[in-house]
Protein backbone atom coordinates (compact mmCIF):
# COMPACT_ATOMS: atom_id res chain seq x y z
CA UNK A 1 0.00 0.00 0.00
CA UNK A 2 3.11 2.31 -0.07
CA UNK A 3 2.14 3.44 -3.56
CA UNK A 4 -1.19 4.52 -2.53
CA UNK A 5 0.43 6.98 0.48
CA UNK A 6 3.14 7.76 -2.21
CA UNK A 7 0.23 9.11 -4.65
CA UNK A 8 -1.38 10.73 -1.84
CA UNK A 9 1.58 13.23 -1.31
CA UNK A 10 1.75 13.25 -5.01
CA UNK A 11 -1.46 15.17 -5.13
CA UNK A 12 -0.51 17.29 -2.11
CA UNK A 13 2.63 18.65 -3.44
CA UNK A 14 1.16 19.19 -7.11
CA UNK A 15 -1.49 21.66 -5.88
CA UNK A 16 -1.48 24.54 -8.37
CA UNK A 17 -3.32 27.72 -7.17
CA UNK A 18 -4.96 30.45 -9.56
CA UNK A 19 -2.56 32.87 -11.22
CA UNK A 20 -2.43 35.09 -14.38
CA UNK A 21 -0.86 36.21 -17.71
CA UNK A 22 0.57 39.27 -18.79
CA UNK A 23 -1.84 41.11 -15.15
CA UNK A 24 -1.71 40.52 -11.27
CA UNK A 25 -2.50 36.96 -10.47
CA UNK A 26 -5.36 37.78 -8.14
CA UNK A 27 -8.43 37.39 -9.47
CA UNK A 28 -7.37 34.92 -12.68
CA UNK A 29 -7.41 31.01 -12.90
CA UNK A 30 -5.43 29.04 -15.11
CA UNK A 31 -7.25 26.16 -18.16
CA UNK A 32 -7.08 22.69 -17.09
CA UNK A 33 -6.36 20.02 -19.94
CA UNK A 34 -7.87 21.36 -23.51
CA UNK A 35 -11.18 21.36 -24.73
CA UNK A 36 -10.38 18.44 -26.48
CA UNK A 37 -8.91 16.56 -23.45
CA UNK A 38 -12.27 16.73 -21.64
CA UNK A 39 -14.46 15.38 -24.10
CA UNK A 40 -16.23 11.75 -22.89
CA UNK A 41 -15.01 12.50 -19.45
CA UNK A 42 -18.11 12.71 -17.02
CA UNK A 43 -19.23 16.43 -16.42
CA UNK A 44 -18.40 16.37 -12.14
CA UNK A 45 -14.71 15.49 -12.93
CA UNK A 46 -14.96 18.61 -15.32
CA UNK A 47 -16.37 20.93 -12.65
CA UNK A 48 -13.91 19.60 -9.96
CA UNK A 49 -10.79 20.60 -12.42
CA UNK A 50 -12.34 23.78 -12.86
CA UNK A 51 -12.53 24.72 -9.48
CA UNK A 52 -9.52 23.87 -8.63
CA UNK A 53 -7.79 26.04 -11.16
CA UNK A 54 -10.08 28.57 -9.41
CA UNK A 55 -12.92 29.07 -11.97
CA UNK A 56 -15.93 30.95 -10.08
CA UNK A 57 -18.18 31.18 -13.43
CA UNK A 58 -18.91 27.25 -13.77
CA UNK A 59 -22.45 26.54 -15.54
CA UNK A 60 -23.85 23.60 -17.19
CA UNK A 61 -26.28 23.03 -20.46
CA UNK A 62 -27.70 19.71 -20.61
CA UNK A 63 -28.06 17.84 -24.20
CA UNK A 64 -30.89 15.46 -23.74
CA UNK A 65 -30.84 12.98 -26.34
CA UNK A 66 -29.92 9.90 -24.99
CA UNK A 67 -32.20 6.53 -25.32
CA UNK A 68 -30.29 3.67 -23.74
CA UNK A 69 -27.44 5.69 -22.65
CA UNK A 70 -25.30 2.35 -23.84
CA UNK A 71 -22.69 4.32 -26.18
CA UNK A 72 -22.90 7.44 -24.98
CA UNK A 73 -22.64 7.80 -20.96
CA UNK A 74 -25.31 10.13 -18.60
CA UNK A 75 -23.11 13.02 -17.81
CA UNK A 76 -20.49 12.30 -20.76
CA UNK A 77 -18.84 15.54 -21.86
CA UNK A 78 -19.70 16.98 -25.62
CA UNK A 79 -17.77 19.97 -25.29
CA UNK A 80 -16.40 23.06 -22.78
CA UNK A 81 -15.92 26.18 -24.05
CA UNK A 82 -14.39 28.99 -21.93
CA UNK A 83 -15.23 32.60 -22.50
CA UNK A 84 -17.44 31.21 -25.98
CA UNK A 85 -13.91 29.26 -26.90
CA UNK A 86 -14.74 25.64 -27.18
CA UNK A 87 -10.93 25.21 -28.57
CA UNK A 88 -9.06 26.64 -25.52
CA UNK A 89 -5.58 25.99 -24.59
CA UNK A 90 -4.16 24.22 -21.85
CA UNK A 91 -2.58 26.38 -19.07
CA UNK A 92 -3.65 29.23 -20.11
CA UNK A 93 -4.03 32.36 -17.57
CA UNK A 94 -7.49 34.18 -17.75
CA UNK A 95 -9.76 35.73 -15.62
CA UNK A 96 -11.47 33.77 -12.87
CA UNK A 97 -15.14 35.21 -13.25
CA UNK A 98 -15.06 34.23 -17.38
CA UNK A 99 -18.05 31.98 -18.29
CA UNK A 100 -16.97 28.31 -18.57
CA UNK A 101 -20.02 26.42 -19.68
CA UNK A 102 -19.75 22.37 -19.79
CA UNK A 103 -21.64 20.67 -22.03
CA UNK A 104 -23.05 16.76 -21.48
CA UNK A 105 -25.28 14.30 -22.71
CA UNK A 106 -28.30 13.25 -20.63
CA UNK A 107 -31.41 11.45 -20.60
CA UNK A 108 -34.80 13.87 -21.59
CA UNK A 109 -36.35 15.57 -18.91
CA UNK A 110 -38.86 12.80 -16.52
CA UNK A 111 -41.74 14.47 -18.53
CA UNK A 112 -40.19 13.59 -21.89
CA UNK A 113 -38.54 10.01 -20.86
CA UNK A 114 -40.05 7.30 -23.33
CA UNK A 115 -42.82 5.53 -21.91
CA UNK A 116 -42.43 7.28 -18.85
CA UNK A 117 -45.58 9.00 -17.07
CA UNK A 118 -45.63 11.65 -14.76
CA UNK A 119 -47.61 9.70 -12.92
CA UNK A 120 -44.79 6.90 -12.50
CA UNK A 121 -42.36 9.32 -12.24
CA UNK A 122 -44.59 10.52 -9.09
CA UNK A 123 -44.43 6.72 -7.62
CA UNK A 124 -40.90 6.42 -8.20
CA UNK A 125 -40.43 9.35 -6.15
CA UNK A 126 -42.26 8.40 -3.38
CA UNK A 127 -41.29 4.89 -3.38
CA UNK A 128 -37.63 5.78 -3.03
CA UNK A 129 -38.73 8.64 -0.12
CA UNK A 130 -40.56 5.46 1.52
CA UNK A 131 -37.35 3.39 0.83
CA UNK A 132 -35.07 6.11 2.89
CA UNK A 133 -37.70 6.21 5.25
CA UNK A 134 -37.21 2.72 5.82
CA UNK A 135 -34.11 2.49 5.93
CA UNK A 136 -33.46 5.23 7.86
CA UNK A 137 -35.35 3.28 11.59
CA UNK A 138 -33.05 0.59 11.24
CA UNK A 139 -29.85 3.06 9.94
CA UNK A 140 -29.83 6.02 10.30
CA UNK A 141 -27.86 8.01 6.79
CA UNK A 142 -25.94 9.93 9.77
CA UNK A 143 -23.80 7.00 10.32
CA UNK A 144 -23.40 6.52 7.08
CA UNK A 145 -22.31 9.29 6.05
CA UNK A 146 -19.54 9.32 9.16
CA UNK A 147 -18.89 5.75 7.90
CA UNK A 148 -17.99 7.00 4.68
CA UNK A 149 -16.05 9.90 5.78
CA UNK A 150 -13.67 7.58 8.09
CA UNK A 151 -13.01 5.30 5.60
CA UNK A 152 -11.76 7.65 3.03
CA UNK A 153 -10.14 9.00 5.46
CA UNK A 154 -8.02 6.20 6.95
CA UNK A 155 -7.50 5.08 2.82
CA UNK A 156 -5.80 8.05 2.46
CA UNK A 157 -3.96 8.53 5.53
CA UNK A 158 -0.14 8.92 5.63
CA UNK A 159 0.35 7.76 9.21
CA UNK A 160 -2.25 4.88 9.53
CA UNK A 161 0.71 2.15 8.72
CA UNK A 162 2.52 0.11 11.06
CA UNK A 163 6.61 0.19 11.26
CA UNK A 164 7.21 -2.14 8.59
CA UNK A 165 5.34 1.18 6.55
CA UNK A 166 3.73 -1.96 4.50
CA UNK A 167 0.80 -2.89 6.48
CA UNK A 168 -1.76 -1.07 8.45
CA UNK A 169 -2.19 -0.84 12.35
CA UNK A 170 -5.80 -0.53 12.97
CA UNK A 171 -5.27 0.74 16.54
CA UNK A 172 -3.97 4.58 14.52
CA UNK A 173 -7.20 4.32 12.48
CA UNK A 174 -8.98 8.66 13.34
CA UNK A 175 -11.91 8.86 14.00
CA UNK A 176 -15.23 10.66 12.73
CA UNK A 177 -14.11 13.07 15.57
CA UNK A 178 -10.59 13.46 15.07
CA UNK A 179 -8.45 16.59 15.01
CA UNK A 180 -5.34 15.98 16.13
CA UNK A 181 -2.19 15.04 15.85
CA UNK A 182 -0.39 16.35 12.56
CA UNK A 183 -3.90 16.73 10.88
CA UNK A 184 -1.89 17.43 7.37
CA UNK A 185 -1.20 13.36 7.33
CA UNK A 186 -4.42 12.69 7.24
CA UNK A 187 -7.47 15.50 8.01
CA UNK A 188 -10.43 15.60 5.69
CA UNK A 189 -13.15 18.18 5.25
CA UNK A 190 -16.55 17.95 4.27
CA UNK A 191 -17.42 19.97 1.29
CA UNK A 192 -20.57 18.53 0.04
CA UNK A 193 -22.95 15.42 1.55
CA UNK A 194 -23.60 14.94 -2.10
CA UNK A 195 -26.61 12.90 -2.46
CA UNK A 196 -27.82 10.14 -0.47
CA UNK A 197 -30.09 7.53 -1.49
CA UNK A 198 -31.53 3.75 -0.32
CA UNK A 199 -29.84 1.28 -2.58
CA UNK A 200 -31.76 -1.95 -0.33
CA UNK A 201 -33.06 -2.49 2.81
CA UNK A 202 -29.68 -2.40 4.34
CA UNK A 203 -27.45 -0.18 2.20
CA UNK A 204 -27.39 3.66 1.62
CA UNK A 205 -25.79 4.79 -1.97
CA UNK A 206 -23.99 8.20 -2.56
CA UNK A 207 -22.69 10.00 -5.39
CA UNK A 208 -21.11 13.26 -5.18
CA UNK A 209 -19.49 12.92 -1.89
CA UNK A 210 -16.77 16.05 -1.69
CA UNK A 211 -14.36 15.84 0.71
CA UNK A 212 -11.39 18.67 0.89
CA UNK A 213 -7.95 17.48 2.34
CA UNK A 214 -6.26 20.06 4.18
CA UNK A 215 -4.01 21.47 1.31
CA UNK A 216 -6.79 21.42 -0.26
CA UNK A 217 -6.96 18.50 -2.54
CA UNK A 218 -10.45 17.83 -3.33
CA UNK A 219 -11.74 13.82 -3.63
CA UNK A 220 -15.10 13.45 -5.07
CA UNK A 221 -16.28 9.55 -3.90
CA UNK A 222 -19.48 7.94 -4.96
CA UNK A 223 -19.58 4.49 -2.98
CA UNK A 224 -22.00 1.70 -0.89
CA UNK A 225 -22.15 1.87 3.00
CA UNK A 226 -23.69 -1.20 4.19
CA UNK A 227 -24.24 -1.96 8.18
CA UNK A 228 -24.31 -5.61 8.96
CA UNK A 229 -25.06 -5.12 12.78
CA UNK A 230 -21.98 -4.61 13.79
CA UNK A 231 -20.10 -2.68 11.53
CA UNK A 232 -20.39 -0.72 8.78
CA UNK A 233 -18.75 -1.61 5.33
CA UNK A 234 -17.77 0.16 2.25
CA UNK A 235 -18.05 -0.60 -1.18
CA UNK A 236 -18.21 0.25 -4.83
CA UNK A 237 -15.83 3.27 -4.86
CA UNK A 238 -15.34 5.75 -7.15
CA UNK A 239 -14.61 8.79 -7.99
CA UNK A 240 -11.42 10.92 -7.64
CA UNK A 241 -9.14 12.31 -5.12
CA UNK A 242 -7.08 15.08 -6.84
CA UNK A 243 -5.43 13.25 -10.09
CA UNK A 244 -5.39 9.74 -8.35
CA UNK A 245 -8.15 7.16 -8.82
CA UNK A 246 -10.44 6.65 -5.95
CA UNK A 247 -11.22 3.23 -6.72
CA UNK A 248 -7.47 2.17 -6.16
CA UNK A 249 -8.40 2.43 -2.38
CA UNK A 250 -11.99 0.56 -2.79
CA UNK A 251 -9.79 -2.56 -4.48
CA UNK A 252 -9.03 -5.76 -2.64
CA UNK A 253 -12.34 -7.30 -0.35
CA UNK A 254 -10.31 -7.28 3.11
CA UNK A 255 -8.75 -3.98 3.42
CA UNK A 256 -9.27 -2.85 6.90
CA UNK A 257 -10.10 0.52 6.25
CA UNK A 258 -12.94 -0.37 4.23
CA UNK A 259 -14.83 -1.78 7.69
CA UNK A 260 -15.92 0.75 9.87
CA UNK A 261 -16.23 -0.07 13.60
CA UNK A 262 -19.53 1.95 15.50
CA UNK A 263 -16.92 3.25 18.02
CA UNK A 264 -14.90 5.65 15.21
CA UNK A 265 -18.14 7.02 14.13
CA UNK A 266 -19.58 7.55 17.78
CA UNK A 267 -19.32 11.15 17.90
CA UNK A 268 -19.77 14.31 15.76
CA UNK A 269 -16.87 16.69 14.87
CA UNK A 270 -16.54 19.32 16.70
CA UNK A 271 -17.13 22.56 14.57
CA UNK A 272 -15.00 24.42 16.74
CA UNK A 273 -11.59 22.28 16.40
CA UNK A 274 -12.87 22.42 12.94
CA UNK A 275 -12.45 25.89 12.40
CA UNK A 276 -9.23 26.06 14.42
CA UNK A 277 -7.33 23.74 11.82
CA UNK A 278 -7.85 26.52 8.98
CA UNK A 279 -4.87 29.05 9.14
CA UNK A 280 -5.50 30.20 5.90
CA UNK A 281 -6.43 34.14 7.07
CA UNK A 282 -2.74 34.17 9.17
CA UNK A 283 -0.37 35.06 5.97
CA UNK A 284 -1.43 37.37 3.20
CA UNK A 285 -0.22 35.90 -0.01
CA UNK A 286 1.15 39.50 -0.86
CA UNK A 287 3.04 39.56 2.02
CA UNK A 288 4.41 36.55 1.96
CA UNK A 289 5.39 37.17 -1.84
CA UNK A 290 6.95 40.14 -0.56
CA UNK A 291 9.08 38.33 2.20
CA UNK A 292 10.37 35.32 -0.94
CA UNK A 293 11.28 38.10 -2.72
CA UNK A 294 12.76 40.54 -0.30
CA UNK A 295 15.28 37.16 0.98
CA UNK A 296 16.00 36.71 -2.76
CA UNK A 297 17.50 40.19 -3.05
CA UNK A 298 19.11 40.08 0.51
CA UNK A 299 21.03 36.47 -0.98
CA UNK A 300 21.77 38.29 -4.45
CA UNK A 301 21.95 41.67 -3.70
CA UNK A 302 23.05 43.11 -7.54
CA UNK A 303 19.98 41.70 -8.69
CA UNK A 304 16.99 39.23 -7.95
CA UNK A 305 14.04 39.20 -9.63
CA UNK A 306 10.92 37.31 -9.47
CA UNK A 307 9.02 36.65 -12.63
CA UNK A 308 5.71 36.35 -10.66
CA UNK A 309 3.32 37.05 -13.61
CA UNK A 310 5.07 35.19 -16.74
CA UNK A 311 6.92 32.16 -15.10
CA UNK A 312 5.35 31.24 -11.80
CA UNK A 313 5.35 27.50 -11.56
CA UNK A 314 3.33 26.93 -8.69
CA UNK A 315 2.00 28.32 -5.48
CA UNK A 316 -0.09 26.69 -2.86
CA UNK A 317 -1.17 27.74 0.74
CA UNK A 318 -1.12 25.12 3.70
CA UNK A 319 -4.14 25.32 6.16
CA UNK A 320 -2.14 24.05 9.03
CA UNK A 321 -0.49 26.87 9.58
CA UNK A 322 -1.14 29.24 6.97
CA UNK A 323 2.36 29.17 5.42
CA UNK A 324 2.98 29.74 1.85
CA UNK A 325 5.23 27.39 -0.84
CA UNK A 326 6.12 29.15 -4.12
CA UNK A 327 8.11 28.17 -7.17
CA UNK A 328 8.83 30.76 -9.62
CA UNK A 329 11.71 31.82 -12.37
CA UNK A 330 13.36 34.86 -11.56
CA UNK A 331 16.18 36.16 -13.23
CA UNK A 332 19.73 36.84 -10.84
CA UNK A 333 22.49 39.63 -12.20
CA UNK A 334 26.19 39.13 -10.40
CA UNK A 335 28.48 41.89 -9.93
CA UNK A 336 29.21 41.98 -12.99
CA UNK A 337 26.41 42.73 -14.69
CA UNK A 338 26.07 39.44 -16.35
CA UNK A 339 22.48 37.69 -15.80
CA UNK A 340 21.23 34.11 -15.43
CA UNK A 341 17.79 33.11 -15.58
CA UNK A 342 16.95 30.17 -12.72
CA UNK A 343 14.58 28.83 -10.76
CA UNK A 344 13.87 29.95 -7.16
CA UNK A 345 10.98 28.14 -4.41
CA UNK A 346 10.41 27.76 -0.95
CA UNK A 347 8.55 28.07 1.78
CA UNK A 348 7.28 31.46 4.08
CA UNK A 349 5.69 30.94 7.17
CA UNK A 350 4.21 33.37 9.86
CA UNK A 351 1.73 36.18 9.80
CA UNK A 352 0.90 38.76 7.67
CA UNK A 353 2.60 41.34 10.20
CA UNK A 354 5.29 38.95 10.57
CA UNK A 355 6.54 36.74 7.78
CA UNK A 356 9.24 34.17 8.24
CA UNK A 357 11.53 32.92 5.54
CA UNK A 358 11.30 29.10 6.74
CA UNK A 359 12.98 27.71 3.17
CA UNK A 360 14.57 28.90 0.80
CA UNK A 361 16.72 27.31 -2.35
CA UNK A 362 18.13 28.56 -6.23
CA UNK A 363 18.56 26.29 -8.43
Amino acid sequence: MKRIVSVFIACILVITLAGCGGKEHEGEAKTPSGSSAQKGRNYQEVINDFNEKGFKNIQTEKLEDLITGWMTKDGEVESVSVDGNKGYSPDVWCPNNVKVIITYHTFPADDEKPGSTKQEDFQKDNHDESAKAALEVTFPVENAKRSAVVAITNGLAADVFAKDGNTYDVSKFHSYADTSGNVKDYFMKVKSWGTWSAKNEQTWRVDSLILEHIYSTVANAALDVTFDGTNYMISNITGTFGHMDLSDIGSGSKVPYLTVPAKLIKNDRIQADVDALDHSGDLEKYAARMAFENHGKYLYPYGFECHWILDLINEEQSHVDGSWFFKVGVTITNQYGTKRDAIAEGTISGTTGNPTVKEFNVH
